[in-house]
């Protein structure tokens, strides 16, 4: 092939990252990046990285005639902190490559992925002369997919069931590529719709609504507490409450949103939603009620932050919000015990049925202990 490769790979510096050639002494860190459950569910070539013996056969993978591969570091320390690399560099056609990346667990939801993806693709189109870089994820892996749309790798189309994961099932596959001559900034988010999983807690359980839940969904919305800090129409009858989870349906399905029903002993204690998912800047707001039975039992906090490590952990996000009117004192403990610390007081940002009220904005990071 007339692609040049360097014999070593360059050290290359992007945004808080450092990309170096690979050393011996990174052995027992790349065991490290290859035990953790993302790593072994979609990392084909560190699944079966165990050990020591293990890696050092992975090292041995990293070169070839038709790639080049990186060990993402720290800048300051110099630790190991992820992977990245071109490979399958194929000039039969158009100069071409696929891109490959991973990050440390410890290092995630930091934007370094995206940064290390950036630095290894500006290389490939500067210095390799490369036109297309292809990047392509199981649709399954939500957290690369949203690495990809940031690091400006639009959707291209999905491959059914092309991707072997060793769990006996053939994935579908996202395909995504950059051009040398695309714009910078990140590409159009992915249409994906959201499933409503059931998430287990301690104390709470979070599971989809279904038809048979509308009385006691009703009952919580019309609930004079609850209805105070909304503005849904009231009485709030059991046909609402029927057009309400078909409306879930359809944002689940753009993409959008995830409702849940919060059970604590088996039994409909309250509701909790992330809405306004966005997937290229990283954040969602959440909302929630609890019905007056349930209250001061600590189930909104606990619904909280299991909703909330969901949205961390499967949807890749980096940010949830959530805001209520600065006179409900109850919904601020709650955040306040949900981790979710103080971060604004927005001004007229509500309407209730007596008019435009202030709000506080809560936060919580990915980052945050």
């Amino acid at each position: 092939m007339s692609v040049t490769l360097p014999g070593v790979s360059p050290d290359l510096h992007g945004d808080g990252v450092l990309l170096t050639p690979w050393r011996q002494e990174d052995l027992a860190a790349i065991v490290e990046l290859a035990d953790d459950p993302a790593s072994r569910a979609w990392s084909a070539s560190l699944r079966h990285v165990y050990d020591v013996d293990g890696a050092r056969a992975w090292l041995a993978g990293r070169s070839g005639p038709d790639r080049v591969d990186w060990a993402v570091r720290e800048p300051r320390t110099g630790r190991l902190i992820g992977r990245t690399g071109l490979h399958r560099l194929d000039d039969d056609r158009p100069p071409s490559a696929e891109l490959g990346y991973g990050v440390h667990p410890a290092y995630r939801r930091r934007g370094l992925a995206v940064a290390a993806a950036q630095t290894a693709t500006r290389y490939g189109f500067e210095q390799l002369g490369l036109t297309r870089i292809e990047l392509v994820h199981a649709t399954g892996n939500i957290a690369s997919c949203a690495v990809a749309t940031r690091a400006g790798f639009a959707y291209e189309g999905t491959d059914r069931a092309s991707m072997d994961h060793g769990d006996g099932v053939l994935h579908d596959a996202h395909c995504h590529a950059r051009l040398a001559v695309d714009p910078p900034g990140p590409a159009e988010a992915v249409p994906r719709p959201l499933e409503v999983p059931d998430l287990e807690g301690a104390a709470v359980r979070l599971r989809r609504w279904v038809a048979a839940d509308a009385e006691t969904f009703a009952r919580g919305m019309a609930d004079p507490l609850a209805a105070r800090w909304s503005n849904a129409p009231q009485p709030f009858t059991a046909d609402h409450a029927l057009r309400m989870f078909e409306h879930f349906r359809r944002r689940a399905r753009d993409g959008q949103s995830v409702a849940w029903a919060v059970e604590s002993d088996g039994v409909i204690a309250g509701a909790l939603m992330l809405r306004s998912i966005n997937t290229v800047d990283m954040h969602a707001s959440a909302a929630y009620w609890v019905l007056p039975e349930h209250r001061g039992l600590g189930i909104a906090p606990a619904a909280l932050r299991l909703a909330t490590g969901y949205a961390f952990d499967a949807l890749a996000l980096h940010r949830v919000q959530l805001q209520h009117a600065v006179a409900n004192l109850a919904s601020c403990r709650v955040a306040e015990k949900a981790g979710f610390g103080l971060e604004s007081v927005q001004r007229g940002s509500c309407l209730l049925a007596d008019g435009f009220v202030d709000e506080h904005q809560h936060v919580r990071l990915s980052t945050d202990g």
